[in-house]
């Protein structure tokens, strides 16, 4: 009997979702909940597993293609129970296996190993099996790995011309969304500096008596940052152009830009106003280090209603970042450096951090953003007026 598995709404609207990696194709037995594919929704990859064990009877398309939510992600020759019936699947599976392809015969090995082909760039069909019942299975994969690598150094070829590669996954949502952004934002730029010697001295005394792993100068910021929105509550809006409408947002949602190996996710503190810089800063912890692994929900990926951007250390000392729609304004946070500062007519060294911030010049004039970066360095002056606020 074959059921087809539909792809369900996972995430806030989710209309539909790209398909980035299969595990499985045509003819591969499964179990009930094995990983069958990863999708790239709006925020997050994500792993979906089948609610059906038996044979994969038809994918519900090719890998970099959308499949809309509530249409056939993939159906499944549910598995029998009895001998006679697992005989008869069997013979499904060999029929599909000798069925004469357009293209290249099919290969036999487990969703898994097909996976590490993938992973490792090797294609499966290549590869001489030495499994079981002429399967291919892991160590055939990573000698083919070694074999080629060999190869290729006896006889290393310069590479010819400029390479290529699809834009696609995450780094296709990121390209989207910051086409969105430009084409329909008018964007303004304001930068200035702030002195954060004071900011530096406090967290290295706070360092040793917390339980975060690493308390750095993000939480102190993203603190700093909702209280200042909550004193200029426009940068905490959102337009709705159809109705021609600028809509105040009650909750001050945080997102923090976080660099991983397929590109920017945005993981959001919720209502960071209420929480104390350490629940901050534990808060972060664990969001960047699930990001980096792929391990956030959608919903952890959602909502945000104003961004941080850290550049870091290794950054410069200005930028100029994109807002992420719908939200009106992102904050670039940039290196500390020493530098100069003058303060009571006196000249000293201090640590220095640079602050950029784009708005939505619709909505904002260059007035309210003074205002804004006026509150926001006073705050990182005096950082023990917060701190231990919730």
């Amino acid at each position: 009997m074959i059921k087809e598995f539909k792809l369900p709404d996972i995430g806030e609207g989710l209309q539909e979702a790209e398909v980035v990696n299969w595990f499985v194709r045509n003819g591969d037995s499964i179990n009930e909940n094995d990983a069958i594919a990863e999708i790239q929704t709006d925020k997050a990859v994500v792993e979906i597993t089948s609610p059906y064990g038996g044979v994969v009877h038809q994918l519900g398309g090719e890998e970099g293609e959308s499949v809309k939510v509530g249409k056939t992600l993939i159906s499944v020759e549910t598995a029998i129970e009895n001998k006679e019936n697992e005989e008869s699947k069997e013979s499904i599976v060999n029929k599909e296996v000798s069925q004469p392809s357009a293209s290249k015969p099919r290969v036999k090995a487990a969703p898994s190993v097909r996976k590490l082909a993938r992973e490792l760039g090797v294609p499966i069909h290549e590869v001489t099996p030495t499994g079981r019942g002429g399967k291919v299975i892991a160590s055939d994969i990573r000698s083919f790995t070694t074999t080629v690598e060999e190869e290729k150094s006896k006889d290393p070829e310069p590479p010819k011309g400029l390479q290529s590669e699809p834009i696609k996954g995450l780094r296709k949502k990121i390209f989207e969304n910051m086409t969105l952004s430009m084409s329909e934002i008018p964007q303004c730029s304001g930068m200035d500096e702030v002195d954060v010697s004071r900011l530096s001295e406090f967290r290295l005394s706070l360092k040793s008596e917390t339980q975060s792993g690493s308390l750095t100068h993000l939480p102190f910021i993203v603190k700093a940052v909702a209280l200042a929105i909550k004193q200029n509550p426009r940068f905490n809006g959102k337009v709705d152009a159809e109705n021609m409408l600028f809509r105040y947002q009650e909750n001050i949602h945080i997102g923090i830009a976080t660099a991983t190996e397929d590109g920017l996710l945005v993981p959001v503190v919720k209502d960071a106003d209420k929480m104390t810089v350490e629940e901050i800063a534990f808060a972060i912890e664990d969001l960047s280090a699930r990001a980096r692994s792929k391990k956030l929900k959608p919903y952890e990926l959602s909502g945000s209603t104003f961004t941080i951007s850290n550049t870091g250390k290794e950054g410069g000392f200005y930028a100029t970042p994109i807002i992420n729609p719908p939200e009106v304004a992102i904050l670039g946070v940039h290196a500390i450096k020493q530098k100069p500062v003058v303060k009571n007519e006196e000249i000293r060294i201090g640590c220095v951090m640079g602050l950029s911030i784009t708005f939505d010049h619709r909505v904002i004039d260059g007035d309210h953003c003074g205002q804004f970066m006026r509150a926001l360095k006073e705050y990182l002056e005096r950082p023990e007026l917060f701190a231990f606020k919730g």
